[in-house]
């Protein structure tokens, strides 16, 4: 695997074509510095860019096929790359340094994410087996080896999963029997939290598809497709605490909120509504809906969003065209900044701050 460095002027050339039509794109700088790291499923590549300028600095062969999501492990060192393979996936170890990959396992589900413990050491992934009724497992991996030491009971058609910043909770949705899974790693021992108190059956009337937990580790704000809503887990007391309405629709069907991101302050809450093309800014506190923000390419599902919160960036993965998008959102006043065409499908992306300097 080589690096390839993109000629500036060529590159300059081209993000003009594909992203003139949005706003701000006269603006030298698009964001403070840092590196979005973009996968695309459908080509088994990812693209690295340079978020001061949205330039392209490399692209890589993720060896791995079908690379779904990324994580970074805490201490910056590697990247994990899971696959989202119907017939059992993989988690795939690249060097965050040099982009190099060290070493890929396959393993026994479909795991769509993955979240890391803060000593970097394992990680937990979860399984989006599609079969509603059969309850799955969490899986927990030892991030040297990349072999398995241990599995936890989750439930039908796990999705998405975090970890808090001190590295003692995981929680995981459940889409298909409404409820979540928390792990609590000093022992890896597990509770199941169902989505409200009224009817704790599994009748998947919510849908619980993303999860993202606050900076302060206490509140996990988590989409609801089923239900257009973000419900608000208090992680302590392990009891959902609210409920916001998205009420965003698509043509004939509900907008399905799907991934989200939080603000630093931990009262803005940023979701893609996957079927309504759009991203959503909501305010916790208030419950108000903010801004409902419209994206010019279709499907828009994972996001993420810089340190510094000024910057929010949700992938498109286009469903049935040769290329998808990026958006750039500003975080405070909630305009579009921009958007980069990218490889097919880009179901998964990562911002991540500059701190070193890049591969030779």
């Amino acid at each position: 695997m080589k690096a390839r460095w993109i000629v500036i002027g060529a590159m300059v050339a081209l993000l003009a074509a594909s992203c003139g039509s949005e706003k701000g794109t006269e603006s030298k700088d698009k964001g403070p510095e840092g590196r979005l790291y973009v996968l695309n499923q459908g080509d088994g590549t990812m693209y690295v860019y340079d978020t001061k300028t949205l330039e392209k600095i490399d692209e890589i062969e993720t060896v791995v096929s079908q690379p779904h999501y990324i994580e970074f492990s805490p201490d910056k060192q590697n990247f994990y790359i899971v696959t989202l393979e119907l017939t059992g996936g993989h988690i795939a170890k690249f060097n965050a340094n040099t982009l190099e990959f060290v070493d890929s396992v396959s393993v026994p589900v479909i795991p769509s994410a993955i979240a890391i413990t803060s000593d970097s050491k394992y990680g937990y992934v979860c399984d989006f087996a599609q079969s509603a009724g059969t309850a799955t497992r969490v899986r927990k991996y030892d991030l040297t080896t990349l072999q398995e030491v241990n599995s936890m009971q989750a439930g039908e058609i796990t999705h998405d999963v975090k970890i808090t910043h001190d590295g003692s909770v995981v929680i995981a949705t459940n889409r298909a029997s409404d409820n979540l899974t928390m792990i609590y790693t000093d022992e890896d021992t597990v509770t199941f939290v169902p989505m409200t108190d009224d009817d704790p059956s599994t009748s998947a009337d919510f849908g619980p598809m993303g999860v993202v937990i606050d900076h302060k580790d206490s509140l996990a704000f988590v989409a609801c497709l089923n239900s257009q809503e973000i419900r608000v887990l208090d992680i302590a007391a392990r009891k959902i605490v609210d409920s916001i309405s998205i009420p965003i629709q698509a043509t004939g069907q509900p907008a399905g909120p799907t991934l989200l991101a939080v603000s630093p302050d931990n009262d803005v809450v940023f979701v893609t509504t996957q079927f309504a093309n759009s991203v959503v800014a909501v305010r916790i506190s208030t419950h108000e809906i903010l801004a409902d923000i419209p994206l010019s390419a279709t499907g828009p599902f994972g996001i993420s969003m810089s340190d510094d919160g000024t910057r929010v960036y949700a992938a498109c993965i286009a469903p049935g065209d040769a290329k998808a998008h990026f958006f750039v959102i500003d975080g405070t006043t909630y305009e579009k900044i921009d958007s980069v065409e990218v490889g097919n499908r880009n179901y998964g992306l990562i911002w991540q701050p500059t701190d070193r300097p890049l591969p030779d």
